[in-house]
Order: structure tokens, then sequence, then C-alpha cells
């Protein structure tokens, strides 16, 4: 047996007792710990510790809103042709006038323009009117409305002379249609200003109104210059004759009460029937009774005759309803006569220089409804605008109580208005805003009576000159003058539009 193999059971035994003294040194006594000898207390398990709070599960995220899906971009649609521009609204063709009275220039020519008659320093009108004949002394109104615009003191409108171009029609309707046509062909006009005769401008408002081209301020009363729905390029100038002849009933009877007699003398044409016929109407609501009337012709040499007829009625009151000379021949003969009546003169024969004057005294106690001022009157020697009117003429070299040049003053002191508010209005000066300058005219005229309202407002108030006094001649050594019998009567606003 080899020493190796004898060995190797001893040292696997030494290493055991080395291995056994090792454990019972260190189980021996320590000071604190349990006897040697008892067998060491199971060491109690410890207390399972409270269960850690368990960790909140993470809560589950709130399932992931699923990304949305890419929106799957819309399938490309082919480049879009420039989208083409919303279609521009046509501008629109209506000029207002007021009232719902309106200018469709759609309606006017094609070769229509606007700017007719407005160059770069002038605006030119044009003006048909009697210069022979019974009503001759109308013929230079067109005149005085130059002679206002050449006044310095006036100026200029826009930087543009005001120019009046005036043809003689002898106050024969197809003159006028005649002078009306060449003018608009040859003259290059913005419109027409002041023709005299109801039967004149009716005889032109047609063409005028066809062409869009403005007929302004007819020298007349006929009612049916009222009518802007119809005729919106015609305005009327004077009061209506409907609202003369109120004023003559009112006076007539509040002076000398119902039952009052009337005699009428009027013109043969459509201004007199107009008359005649309101006058009819208001005296059937006054009480007053018409007992003989007349028609004379226009064109006659004189009315005596037909007043001598009227003299056998012996009626109160004579009413004339005409105008020009046959006014004061018509006054002439009443005072021929045994006959004595109260006469109411129409509003047309006011001045006392063209009318009165030549008869002198016969012309005392003659009733007028006036409306406008007159500068030969001597009672307004001090009043503003006679003074404007006088110096202004007699500084150019005209007598102011020369025919009708200071009464051309009273309608370019309108004209003025106007074309001031059509200078201001977009497009300045031309002949639509010319028409709505007109029919919105609003103004305190200096040369009315009272310095009374001159207003217009389109379909609602179509008639300019509402308001007047009742006055009555008076020719003696200091003059002619007119001396009030009633208050100013203003209608302002009443009479509306004209209705057929």
């Amino acid at each position: 047996m080899s020493k190796s193999s004898i060995l190797r059971p001893l040292r696997y035994w030494l290493v055991l007792l080395a291995a056994l003294a090792l454990v019972a040194s260190s189980c021996g006594n320590d000071d604190d710990g349990p006897d040697a000898a008892d067998p060491p207390a199971a060491t109690e398990a410890p207390e399972e510790p409270a269960p850690a709070t368990e960790e909140p599960e993470e809560p589950e995220p709130a399932p992931a809103t699923e990304e949305p899906d890419e929106p799957e971009p819309a399938p490309a649609t082919e480049e879009p042709d420039e989208p083409e521009p919303a279609p521009t609204e046509e501008p629109s063709t209506l000029v207002e006038l007021g009232g719902g009275a309106a200018i469709d220039v759609a309606e006017c020519p094609e070769e229509w323009d606007n700017y007719a008659g407005v160059t770069d320093t002038e605006i030119r009108f044009g003006s048909s009117l009697p210069r022979a004949g019974a009503l001759a002394g109308f013929g230079t109104i067109s005149d005085g409305i130059q002679l206002y615009f050449d006044n310095e003191e006036v100026g200029l409108i826009d930087g543009r002379r005001v120019v009046m171009v005036s043809r003689d029609d002898g106050y024969v309707p197809a003159r006028t249609v005649t002078n009306v046509e060449e003018m608009i062909d040859v003259e290059n006009l913005l419109g027409f200003a002041g023709i005299l005769g109801s039967p004149n401008n009716l005889a032109v408002r047609d063409t005028l109104n066809e062409n869009c081209i403005p007929q302004l301020f007819n020298l007349t009363g006929l009612p049916d210059w009222g009518d802007p729905t119809n005729y919106p390029w015609t305005t009327g100038g004077l009061m209506s004759y409907d609202t003369e002849a109120r004023v003559w009933c009112r006076q007539i009877s509040d002076e000398l009460g119902e039952g009052t007699t009337a005699a009428v003398l009027s013109l043969g044409n459509d201004a007199g029937e107009a008359w005649r016929v309101a006058f009819n109407d208001c005296a059937s609501e006054s009480g007053i009774e018409v007992l003989d009337e007349i028609q004379h012709d226009p064109q006659a040499d004189s009315v005596g005759s037909d007043v001598i007829n009227l003299a056998a009625s012996n009626a109160e009151v004579l009413i004339v309803a005409s105008s020009g000379a046959f006014c004061p021949q018509a006054v002439a003969s009443v005072a021929s006569l045994p006959w004595e009546p109260m006469v109411f003169v129409a509003n047309g024969c006011q001045s006392i220089s063209l009318f009165w004057v030549p008869i002198g005294p016969l012309a005392n106690g003659v009733r007028l409804v006036n409306t406008q001022k007159d500068v030969a009157d001597t009672s307004m020697a001090d009043d503003e605008w006679v003074r404007f009117v006088r110096d202004s003429l007699n500084a150019q070299g005209i007598d102011p109580e020369e025919a009708s040049h200071a009464l051309g003053y009273t309608f370019a002191e309108v004209l003025h208005q106007v074309l001031l508010a059509a200078a201001e209005m977009d497009g300045g000066v031309n002949r639509t805003n010319l028409m709505r300058a007109m029919w919105q005219v609003d103004f305190e005229s200096r040369g009315a009576i009272g310095n009374s309202l001159r207003r217009l407002d389109g379909a609602i108030d179509s008639y300019m000159v509402e308001a007047g006094r009742v006055e009555e001649l008076v020719v003696d050594a200091d003059g002619a003058r007119y001396v009030p019998v009633s208050d100013i009567i203003s209608f302002e606003g009443d009479t509306g539009t004209f209705s057929p």
C-alpha cells in the first residue's frame, strides 16, 4: 500500500475536526445572547412587512387615441383653373330724385352725353321766348339770366361761366319746336332753362325727356310740370295755376262772402284751361257762383270785346286768367265801362313797369297773388334783393325797369343754387346731377315775397313755388306799388305731385 493512500483518510478527518471546532466557536456564549446550553430560539419569521402599497399600477395609459390616420390627402385635385372672379354687380343706372321718382340713364339714347354743354370754360343753356307779339315783354328774361351770371358778385360755377343761348318763337309752339331741335343739334347745350308758355313747353317736353335733356323751370304754372315720375327731366318755375286759383277763391270768400258772383276771361290754350278748371273747382267749394266765361285767342290783337261781353253778367269779380299785353288790355277795358268788379289778374302779369305803368291810374285796385319781388315797386326800394338787382343792372348799362331783365334775375337765382349743388356732387356739373339738384332744391329765396322757400322733393313735393301774398296795385303821384291785402299764404309741401 502506498504512503499517499494511507495519509489520504487521515487528512480527511483532520479537515473534518477543524471544521467542527470552527462551528463550536462561532456558537459560544455572548454577553447578551442566550445560554449556550439552550438551543438557539427559532427566530420568528419576521412579520411579513405590510405589503408595500403596491405601486399603483401605472394607470393603463388611456388607450392612446389612435393617432388618427393621417387623413388621406384628398386626391390631388387638378390645379383648379384660376377661379373666375365673382361677377361684379353692374353699376346702377338709376338716379334717385326723391319720393321714388328716378331717372334711368339706361333709357337715354346711345349717343347721349351726360356732359354735353359743359366745356372747360362754359356751362351752356338754351331758351325759347317770344320777342314779338302780345307776350314780347317776356322776351328778355333769358337776357336777364345772362346778366345775373355776368355780375362779378356772382362769379363762376366750378370755374365756368354760364352762357344763355336764346331764340325767338313769337309764342308759337311750332316755332318753339323748331328752335329747340336746332339748338340741340348745333349749340352744345347742357339743357334748357326758362321756355315761356304752356303749349310751347308741352310741344317739346316729350322730345327733351326722351333725349334725357333737362327742361328747367318752365315759365308757366301748368300743374303738369310737377310730374317727376313720368317726366323727370321737366320742372316748373311758377306757382301752379291750381294753387293760384285756390288763393283767389280764399280771398274772394273771405272778403265778399258766400254767394259772390264771378266772370272769367281765360287764355285759349292749355294754361287758360288749367286756370279756368281750377277756379271753377274751388269756386264751387267756396260758394262762389261763376256767371260767365270766355276763352280768348292767344294770337288776338285785343280782348276788349271779350270784356264788354263779360260785363253783361254784372258779376262782382272778374278773373283775368291770361298773360302779357292781354292783362292791361282787359283792365283798361273794365275801367272804360260802368262795370266795377273786383279784378284778379294772373301772377304772370305782375311786372309794374311792363304792364301797369303804360296804363297808369287805370290799373288802380288790380289784385294779384304775388310770389316774387318787383324792382319797380316803390315800397320795395330798401329791400336787399331789389337793391342788388337794380345796382347790378345799372352797372351793366341796363335800365332795371326795362322789359323783363329783372324778372330774369328771379329765375337766375334758382339756377345759381341748383348749379352750385350739382357742382358739389360726385362727377360735378352734368345733366343727371343737374336734375338731382333741381328736384332737391331747398333755399330761402331773396327774390321771393317774404323770402319764401323755393323747395322741391321729387315725387313728394313737386311744385317749387307754393307761397304768395294777395296784393293790390296802387298808382299815384308817388309812383306804383303793391299794397299787401293778405298775409303770406303758403301751401308749402301741401300740393304734392301732379295727378291727372
